[in-house]
C-alpha cells in the first residue's frame, strides 16, 4: 500500500513542478503574442453572444452563408457606428484640450501657492524640496496632455486592425464549428464527448449571460451619467459616456476610474463649488444604484468567483494585456474555473477560485 502511494506522491510533485515551470513561459507567450490572442479571445466571446441568433436562424432553415452574412453585418454596423462616434468626439476633445490644459496649469499653480503659504505659516522647511513648474511639467517635452490625448486617440484608430483580425477569427470559428465538433466526437469516447459538450455549454451559457446583462447594465449606467453631465453643462459628454461604459467592465476599480474624467472636467470648467459637489454625489449615487443594487440582482453570482480571486485575476490580466485584460479578466477566469471543475470536481484550485 505504501509502495503505491510513493509513486503517486512523486507524480503529483512532478506535475506541480511542470506547471510552475510552464506558467512563466505561458505568460511570456501571452504578452508577446497579444496582437493575436486578444482578437482570438474576443472572437470566441462574440461567437458565444451570437450563438442564439445563429441557432434560431438555423432552425428556421436559413442558409448558413446568409446567417454568417447577417452576423457580420450586425457587427460591422456596431463597430463602424462606434468608431464614428469615437472619432468625432475624440476630435472635439483634442481641439479643446489646450484650453483645459491651461486651466489645469492655473489650478496647479494655485494649489502650489496655497502649499507655500501654509508651509510659511507653519514654519515648515520645504527649501530642500524642489518646486514643480506646472506649466513646464504639462507642456514640456517630457509630458504633454495634448500629446497624450492625441496618442490615445491614435491607439483607438489603430484598433481597426485588431477589429479586422477579430472578424477573421470569428468567421473561421463559426464556419468551422460544425466540422470541428464532428472531428472531436470521432476521437473521444461517448462519456468524454458528453463531458466536453457540458463544459463548453456551461462556458458559453455563463459568458452569454455575463456579457449581455453586463452590457445592458453598463449602457444604462452610462446613459444616466451622460444625462447628468448634460444637465450640469459639463463638456465632453460623449467621451465621458464612452469611458463610463468601457470601464464598467473592470470590476471593483472600474466604477471609480469612470467618474474621474467627468469630475476633473467639471472642476476645470466651473471650479470648486456646489455644482461640482452635487455632480460628485449624483455620480456616486448612480454607481451605487447600478453597481451595488441592479447588477447583483441581475447577475447574482453566476460566474461563481470569489472576490479575492476576481481581484487577483484583475491584477494578473492587467499585467499580461493591460486595460483590455482587465476588462475580460472575469469571463476568462470563469472559463478556466469551469474547465478545472469539469476535469476534477474536487479540484483544490477550482475550490479556491469558486465563490461558493
Amino acid at each position: 500500500m505504501h509502495l503505491n502511494q510513493k509513486p503517486l506522491t512523486e507524480l503529483k510533485w512532478v506535475r506541480i513542478l511542470l506547471v510552475a515551470l510552464f506558467l512563466p513561459v505561458l505568460i511570456i507567450i501571452l504578452k508577446e503574442l497579444e496582437i493575436i490572442f486578444i482578437p482570438l479571445i474576443f472572437a470566441i466571446f462574440i461567437s458565444f453572444i451570437f450563438a442564439p441568433m445563429l441557432s434560431w436562424l438555423g432552425k428556421h432553415k436559413s442558409p448558413f452563408w446568409l446567417n454568417l452574412l447577417l452576423m457580420l453585418l450586425v457587427i460591422l454596423i456596431v463597430f463602424v457606428s462606434l468608431g464614428l462616434v469615437i472619432y468625432t468626439a475624440g476630435n472635439s476633445f483634442v481641439q479643446q484640450l489646450p484650453e483645459y490644459q491651461q486651466k489645469l496649469v492655473e489650478h496647479l499653480e494655485y494649489v502650489q501657492g496655497l502649499n507655500e503659504q501654509l508651509a510659511a505659516k507653519l514654519d515648515i522647511a520645504f527649501s530642500k524640496v524642489p518646486s514643480i513648474d506646472p506649466e513646464a511639467f504639462l507642456s514640456g517635452g517630457s509630458f504633454s496632455i495634448t500629446g497624450f490625448a492625441t496618442k490615445t486617440m491614435g491607439a483607438f484608430m489603430n484598433a481597426g486592425s485588431r477589429v479586422f483580425l477579430t472578424l477573421v477569427f470569428l468567421l473561421f470559428l463559426v464556419a468551422g464549428s460544425d466540422k470541428m465538433g464532428k472531428r472531436v466526437r470521432r476521437v473521444l469516447s461517448e462519456t468524454e464527448n458528453q463531458q466536453t459538450f457540458d463544459t463548453l455549454l456551461s462556458i458559453k451559457t455563463q459568458i452569454q449571460a455575463y456579457f449581455i446583462n453586463k452590457t445592458l447594465i453598463s449602457l444604462c449606467a452610462a446613459t444616466v451619467a451622460m444625462l447628468l453631465l448634460w444637465i450640469f453643462g459639463v463638456d465632453f459628454v460623449i467621451i465621458a459616456g464612452l469611458f463610463y461604459f468601457a470601464l464598467s467592465f473592470i470590476p471593483n476599480i472600474g466604477s471609480i476610474l469612470s467618474t474621474l474624467f467627468p469630475i476633473t472636467i467639471c472642476l476645470l470648467q466651473y471650479g470648486f463649488g456646489f455644482r461640482l459637489i452635487a455632480l460628485i454625489l449624483l455620480l456616486i449615487g448612480n454607481e451605487m444604484l447600478f453597481g451595488n443594487y441592479v447588477e447583483p440582482r441581475v447577475l447574482g453570482n453566476k460566474l461563481n468567483l470569489s472576490p479575492i480571486v476576481v481581484l487577483i485575476s484583475l491584477l494578473f490580466w492587467a499585467y499580461v494585456w493591460g486595460i483590455v485584460g482587465m476588462m475580460i479578466a472575469v469571463p476568462i477566469t470563469s472559463a478556466i474555473n469551469i474547465v478545472l471543475r469539469s476535469m476534477n470536481e474536487k479540484s483544490l484550485i477550482s475550490a479556491i477560485i469558486s465563490g461558493s
